[in-house]
């Protein structure tokens, strides 16, 4: 996986014509340690985050490096000029509340999903991107397929920008030290290919909250610390399988505020956990999410 080449460009993103080749390998060492001068963009990068100055950081990033992860270009960076795929599809969360949220998310990411070969810290530290394994695709078409089936399974995490499924899209090299990597990554096989379903005004479902019970249940009780993310996760979960009409809607939330209650973690914060599981499940119910079986 290391030895995978891909293009890569020079700071102007207009100019569409690659300057030669690297490895992941090599693009992973450099976002880990990177040249003296690029490192002291990184640096002014933040500062210009944390004065807000969006004008300031958008000019310094067009000083970076940018990559084409996903495919090999001969020519202008566009879809006609794709000459293969590389078995690399990438993710991207934004716009973080905090960059220790961002750093726990990134661990949480990476610990989750096998499928992920590194996961490090946008340049700003207030975001998230990803590295994930999956089969080499004939076209445009079948990469987003899997990033299709990808999204349904990530989308449930505050920052999930479906901008990557453009396979073309540049990703600007970023700074982190602390970059985690994996040699084992297992490979994202699945695709989603939208079904047809007949324009009708409503589908009839079957109740299904005890087993809706047990599967939040579930995910709740894998929380030991830190349980933020998985709750967030979860309630939005909880809202898609409202949305399906497999749980009425107020018998779930007084479901999950009694999960929260009786959990030796939530229970410490309670109210406010409460509270994000109720905006969750509402976010949610846009989203209905059906059983497989």
């Amino acid at each position: 996986m290391k030895d995978i080449i891909f293009p890569y460009y020079d700071a102007d993103i207009t100019h569409h014509t690659p300057l030669g080749y690297v490895s992941l390998a090599y693009m992973l060492n450099a976002i880990k340690h990177p040249k003296k001068d690029i490192k002291h963009i990184f640096e002014q990068i933040m500062i210009a985050d944390e004065n807000k100055d969006a004008k300031l950081k958008q000019e310094l990033k067009t000083k970076l490096f940018s990559f084409n992860p996903c495919v090999l270009i001969e020519g202008k960076r566009k879809y006609d000029n794709i000459k293969s795929f590389t078995g690399i599809l990438m993710l991207d969360f934004d716009k973080m509340e905090s960059v220790n949220y961002a750093e726990e998310f990134k661990q949480y990411l990476f610990n989750t999903y096998p499928y992920i070969v590194a996961s490090w810290l946008s340049a700003s530290k207030r975001g998230v991107r990803a590295v994930v394994k999956i089969p080499i695709c004939k076209d445009k078409d079948e990469f987003k397929q899997y990033f299709g089936a990808i999204e349904i399974d990530l989308k449930i995490y505050k920052g999930f920008d479906p901008a990557p499924k453009n396979c073309v899209l540049p990703l600007f090299i970023s700074y982190d030290p602390n970059l985690l990597l994996r040699d084992n990554a297992t490979t994202f096989n699945k695709k989603f290919i939208p079904i047809e379903r007949p324009v009708i005004k409503q589908y009839i479902v079957t109740d299904k909250s005890n087993v809706i019970e047990s599967i939040i249940l579930k995910r709740i009780n894998t929380i030991t610390d830190s349980g933020h993310i998985i709750l967030r996760a979860t309630a939005y979960l909880l809202g898609g399988f409202v949305g399906a009409n497999y749980i009425d809607y107020n018998y779930s939330i007084q479901m999950i505020n009694r999960m929260i209650e009786s959990h030796h973690y939530l229970s410490q914060k309670a109210y406010v956990y409460k509270k994000t599981a109720l905006t969750m499940i509402n976010k949610g119910i846009n989203n209905p999410t059906y059983l497989t079986n």
